[in-house]
C-alpha cells in the first residue's frame, strides 16, 4: 500500500496531514506513505521531524495583482504539473491524499487523470478556489464543517472534522489549573494570535493587562508570536508593566513567544482571545473553552470569519471583526464573559458540541471504502 499525501505551506495545512498519515500507520503498519510538498512552505521542516519521507515539486503561489511574480506562478504551473507526474510514475501510489497548500492542485490532478483514487480534506467552513476546482474532479471531499457542504459535489462530501492531537482530546482542567498554580478564585485568559503573532490583537491585549497587572484575581497568559515578543514586552515595559523572564512580580501576567503546549493553557483557561484559523477552532472546540474570535482579515476569501461564525453564531464565542477591535471593546467582552459564570458554562457547552474527536479515523475509514 503506497499513499501519497499533498500538505503544504502552513501548519494549518501540514498538521491534519500528518494526523491521517498517524492514523494509516495505526491501522494500516505496513502502508509506506510519502509527503508531497514544495520548498517555499514549512513542510520541509515539519515533515522530516515526523519520521515521513519528503518529495518536492516546483509551485508557488499567486500574487493578487498582476506582477512578474504572477508570471513566474504560472510557469509554475507547468513545473509543477511536470513534477507532479514525475512522482506519480516513481511511486505508484494507490491513493492520494491533498490537505492544502500549492502542490495540492499538480499532485491531485494528475492521478486523477490516471483513475488512482484520490481525496481532499478541506479544513475551512469556506473552501478556498482551488479545493473548490479539485473537488470536482476528486473522489471524495472531507469536510470539517458542514458549512462547506454547499461548495462541494453533494454525492461526494462526507464530514471528517479537523483532526487535533491527542493531548486535546483528554484534556482535564483540574489537572491543568494545578499544573499552572491557579487558585480557585482566579480567572485566566489566553491569548494568542498564531506562531507569527497578531499586531492589532497584540495592541489590544497589552491595554488589558496593564488593567489587571495589579489584580490578582485575573490570570493572562499571552502568546505573542516569535517576531513580535519583544516588542510587547517594551510596550509594556513603558507602560509599566516590569517583566522578569517573562513574568510580572504578582506573577499574573506571562508573555511567552510560542507555546508548545496550548491544550494545557486552554485547559486551564477561562477564555481563549484567538484569531480563528481552522486548527485554532477545532482545538478551542476540543477543549471546550469559551472565545473571542478576532479573524484575520486577510485570509483569503475571509475564510477565517467564516470558521469564527461556526461558534459565534451559536453563541459558544464572540466575533470581534480586526476593523472594529479596539481595547475598549475587547477590556469590555473579555470583563463582561468572566464576570458571568452561567453564561461561560454555556458558551463552553456550546463549543464543545462543534467538536469532532474522531476526524482522522473518519478520514482513514472513508478511503478504505474509496481504494475498493
Amino acid at each position: 500500500m503506497k499513499i501519497l499525501i499533498a500538505a503544504g505551506g502552513t501548519g494549518g495545512h501540514i498538521y491534519p496531514g500528518l494526523a491521517i498519515a498517524d492514523k494509516f500507520k495505526e491501522k494500516m503498519p505496513e502502508a509506506e506513505i510519502v509527503f508531497v510538498g514544495s520548498l517555499v512552505g514549512m513542510e520541509k521542516n515539519i515533515v522530516p521531524k515526523e519520521g515521513y519521507p519528503l518529495e518536492y515539486i516546483r509551485v508557488r503561489g499567486f500574487e493578487r495583482e498582476l506582477s512578474l511574480e504572477t508570471l513566474a506562478a504560472v510557469k509554475g504551473i507547468f513545473d509543477g504539473m511536470r513534477d507532479a507526474k514525475k512522482v506519480i510514475a516513481r511511486h505508484k501510489p494507490d491513493l492520494v491524499i491533498g490537505t492544502g497548500g500549492f502542490t495540492c492542485g499538480p499532485l491531485l490532478l494528475q492521478a486523477a487523470r490516471r483513475g488512482i483514487p484520490t481525496m481532499i480534506h478541506e479544513q475551512n467552513a469556506y473552501p478556498g478556489k482551488a479545493n473548490r476546482m479539485l473537488g470536482k474532479k476528486v473522489d471524495r471531499v472531507a469536510i470539517s464543517f458542514m458549512e462547506a457542504a454547499a461548495y462541494f459535489p453533494e454525492d461526494k462530501i462526507f464530514l471528517a472534522g479537523n483532526p487535533v492531537r491527542e493531548a486535546y482530546k483528554h484534556v482535564d482542567r483540574a489537572d491543568c489549573r494545578k499544573k499552572l498554580g491557579l487558585a480557585e478564585n482566579q480567572k485566566m485568559v489566553v491569548a494568542m494570535g498564531g506562531s507569527q503573532g497578531a499586531g492589532s490583537i497584540n495592541e489590544a491585549v497589552i491595554q488589558y493587562m496593564v488593567k489587571h497587572k495589579d489584580n490578582p484575581e485575573i490570570v493572562v497568559y499571552h502568546l505573542t508570536g516569535r517576531g513580535q515578543y519583544e516588542k510587547v514586552i517594551g510596550v509594556l515595559k513603558e507602560k509599566g508593566v516590569e517583566l522578569k523572564d517573562g513574568v510580572n512580580a504578582l506573577g499574573n501576567i506571562h508573555i511567552v513567544d510560542y507555546s508548545n503546549e496550548v491544550d494545557l493553557l486552554l485547559g486551564a483557561g477561562d477564555l481563549v482571545i484567538s484569531r480563528s484559523g481552522a486548527m485554532s477552532i477545532a482545538e478551542i472546540a476540543a477543549v471546550g473553552i469559551p472565545s473571542i474570535l478576532i479573524p484575520y482579515p486577510m485570509a483569503a476569501g475571509n475564510h477565517q470569519e467564516f470558521n469564527a461564525r461556526v461558534l459565534t453564531d451559536q453563541g459558544g464565542g464572540v466575533l470581534i471583526l480586526d476593523k472594529d477591535l479596539t481595547p475598549a471593546l475587547l477590556e469590555a467582552e473579555a470583563d463582561a464573559i468572566l464576570g458571568d459564570a452561567p453564561r461561560r458554562q454555556s458558551m463552553a457547552e456550546i463549543t464543545k458540541k462543534a467538536a469532532i474527536y474522531d476526524a482522522d479515523l473518519r478520514f482513514y475509514e472513508e478511503a478504505l471504502k474509496v481504494m475498493k
